[in-house]
């Protein structure tokens, strides 16, 4: 079952010297997240802004036993890293790497099945359980806190949904990035079905793809249970054209708003309310809630 990372979760941080994993931890630790340990392969290295640093995931897990592992890895580094975590049954794995070949991915997604954990990612900018916990890069100073929870595959098209509602005065609960790559770990489904039964959220957000199959899995999820929270969605790449230089896997002769437009449909027909314009998200929200822009 997915669970959403709170200020008492234990997080291991993988990487934690590198660049990324330095400039993280700095601001997790501010924003009150519970960093237990670290990783790192600089041996010399034993402890960074009061977090514990070890050279091997197993003994950091034994000792800390962490909830949540936040990756940040080179690309030839993450699916070693990945593994490293599975196999010590950490029970939630954010690889925030970003451009991991796609036979690494396949491999990362195969062991985290095979041990019974949930790996998010790769190129995942993580969760924010706002006021409580962030584990990823996601940019804590845009998120003031509300009732509204967003499930995305890309970040930019979140930062501008979250703009958006902050105009009519709408804040966030959580914020889940499965990741933009084409192969990734998770799909909605376990994040919308923890986000259902959660009593701080009572709007749901979901900004798809228009690649890709998990869209409809949502859909068919959604139609068969017995939801009682207001769920919108919106796919970018309507006025999208085919092309021979970047073809999608699968879609090289195949129109993108035809693709949209089928989802659109399998969308409402479960009772999900499509957005079709970006520039609306926040306006079609607002209007559940009666309310106006802020013009201040």
């Amino acid at each position: 079952m997915f669970s959403f990372p709170s200020s008492k979760t234990p997080v291991l941080f993988q990487g934690i010297t590198s660049e990324m994993g330095l400039i993280q931890l700095q601001k997790a630790i501010e924003y009150g997240t519970n960093i237990v340990a670290g990783i790192s392969q600089e041996t010399h290295i034993k402890n960074l802004m009061g977090v514990p640093v070890f050279n091997n995931v197993k003994l950091a897990v034994k000792k800390y036993n962490p909830k949540v592992s936040v990756i940040f890895s080179t690309p030839s580094r993450a699916l070693e890293d990945v593994i490293q975590a599975a196999k010590a049954k950490i029970p939630l794995i954010i690889c925030t790497t970003e451009h991991v070949p796609m036979h690494d991915a396949l491999k990362m997604r195969s062991i985290a099945t095979e041990n019974g954990v949930q790996l998010l990612g790769p190129s995942s900018n993580g969760i924010i359980n706002v006021d409580q916990a962030v584990t990823g890069t996601l940019p804590t100073h845009l998120f003031n806190k509300g009732n509204i929870s967003i499930i995305g595959r890309s970040s930019s098209l979140i930062f501008e949904a979250i703009f958006q509602l902050s105009e009519y005065d709408l804040g966030i609960s959580k914020c889940v990035t499965l990741g933009a790559d084409h192969l990734i770990g998770m799909s909605f489904v376990p994040v919308i079905q923890a986000l259902l039964k959660d009593k701080s959220t009572d709007s749901i957000l979901i900004i798809g793809q228009v690649h890709g199959q998990l869209e409809q899995e949502l859909a068919s999820f959604i139609k068969k249970y017995k939801k009682h929270k207001k769920i919108f969605a919106y796919i970018p790449g309507k006025y999208l054209t085919r092309s021979d230089k970047r073809p999608l896997l699968g879609m090289k002769s195949v129109l993108f708003s035809d693709v949209i437009n089928q989802k659109k449909q399998i969308f409402e027909k479960s009772g999900i309310q499509y957005i079709d314009d970006i520039n609306q998200i926040g306006h079609t929200i607002a209007e559940k809630y009666k309310l106006k822009k802020d013009k201040k």
